[in-house]
């Protein structure tokens, strides 16, 4: 808990006397020892070999060998890429090893809730004071894994179904308030962030949460009109121009920007945003071309864009696609960890939404509130060059041990009093 507190804080960003202490090495290690002396205390099993720690120990095994044997890896050393994939793997195995009950599931998302407060803070304060990044788009806070209004808006949007599932639960009003002001104000930043990723995102989670909150409550669905009519009222021109762009902003990143003559046009004769289009465009041709020639191990964790042949310029860097960016890294090796990350995420979080709907409504609705998170994490994942983020293993651990704990009847709660359905082997 103190690890995810300190992953989406980072207070040594803002008092930079606590860099040498290296305190999120410390909240590790501390984790690992606590833990087991609690597991040799309470004679429960030091690791629990779930999907998701597997998967985990499986990234960890073929990210070091890509890093010695990737065809344009020069440098076989520890580097920032191998040090983010094997500390965020072992933090989901710390996860679903120490979520033990269906009680510390929802800790974690408590956890997250409490951290990101920092976030919501930031955002409006960045939005009031004027504080912007390109024009009148917010930054975001202090914080290496949002660095950028992409990222803050894409992290944002993961973090609204928690915001509901709070909200849903919460029986006294004052805190319902409280958690209903939350997902306004993140609606609200993300779409301050002025990114089109964040609302892609946005639109993908309201396919969902408007069926199940307001088609079936007129008070709840008039209210919250007027609550994003109210938000869009006040976001500043320069992004909803931005969002009316969103059209043939997709148009020009699938099928290329059209001249008069239906031809498409050069880099030359493009707006700011058909180009960035049309990068993004070619990044990802250009990356899925490099992992079709080096389809094993691809090119290395922390390869040397160097030695990039010039016919693939446009897969130097970072492209804006995690399941490609983590080929550039792995090969088809790579894409498959992170699909089954996704898919161990996803399906887990259905089969506990789908058994426990009937007799056990909270666990119903974790398991909601974590599938809808995956959905983010599809919808703005294509999007973005944040493979292998902490939040997305986290979490997939989280619904990884929550399953795990409805099968092994590990509830930390009274069992329910009706159980109708039983969750399958």
């Amino acid at each position: 808990m103190w690890y995810i507190c300190v992953l989406c804080t980072q207070p040594q960003n803002r008092f930079t006397f606590l860099y040498p202490l290296h305190i999120a090495e410390i909240c590790i290690i501390t984790t690992f020892v606590l833990h087991a002396i609690s597991v040799g205390r309470e004679n429960r099993p030091f690791l629990r070999f779930g999907p998701a720690t597997i998967l985990a120990i499986f990234l960890m095994f073929f990210s070091y060998i890509s890093l010695h044997v990737g065809l344009f890896q020069t440098n076989h050393a520890w580097n920032p890429d191998i040090d983010l994939i094997f500390k965020n793997s072992f933090v989901l195995i710390l996860v679903e090893a120490m979520a033990f009950n269906v009680g510390r599931v929802w800790g974690v998302q408590a956890t997250l809730l409490l951290a990101t407060l920092w976030w919501v803070k930031a955002g409006l304060r960045l939005s009031a004071s004027g504080s912007t990044f390109s024009g009148d788009r917010i930054q975001g806070a202090a914080v290496s894994i949002i660095e950028n209004p992409n990222g803050f808006a894409y992290l944002m949007a993961v973090m609204l179904p928690m915001y509901l599932f709070f909200f849903q639960q919460e029986t006294r009003k004052m805190w319902r308030y409280f958690f209903l002001g939350l997902t306004g104000s993140g609606i609200f930043i993300i779409m301050q962030t002025g990114s089109r990723t964040g609302t892609v995102a946005l639109l993908a989670l309201s396919v969902f949460l408007i069926p199940k909150y307001l088609l079936n409550n007129k008070r709840l669905l008039i209210g919250g009109g007027a609550v994003i009519f109210f938000i869009v009222s006040i976001i500043s021109p320069g992004n909803i121009e931005r969002f009316r762009s969103i059209p043939a902003a997709a148009s020009d990143f699938f099928f290329g920007a059209r001249n008069i003559l239906n031809q498409e046009k050069s880099p030359d004769e493009m707006t700011q945003d058909e180009q960035s289009a049309w990068e993004r465009r070619m990044k990802n041709a250009h990356t899925w071309m490099l992992i079709k020639q080096h389809p094993l191990f691809g090119v290395g964790v922390e390869a040397d864009d160097a030695l990039i042949p010039g016919d693939m310029r446009f897969a130097r860097g970072q492209v804006h696609n995690e399941l490609l960016y983590a080929g550039k890294q792995m090969g088809i090796i790579g894409m498959g960890l992170y699909l089954g990350f996704i898919i161990t995420l996803i399906s887990r979080a259905w089969l506990v939404l789908r058994y426990c709907k009937s007799w056990w409504p909270s666990a119903a609705n974790l398991g909601w509130t974590l599938l809808l998170q995956g959905v983010v994490f599809i919808a703005a994942g294509f999007f973005s060059p944040i493979a292998w983020n902490p939040v997305f293993l986290i979490l997939t651990g989280s619904a990884s041990a929550l399953l795990t704990n409805l099968r092994q009847g590990l509830y930390d709660v009274a069992r329910p009093a009706i159980q109708s359905a039983s969750i399958p082997a």
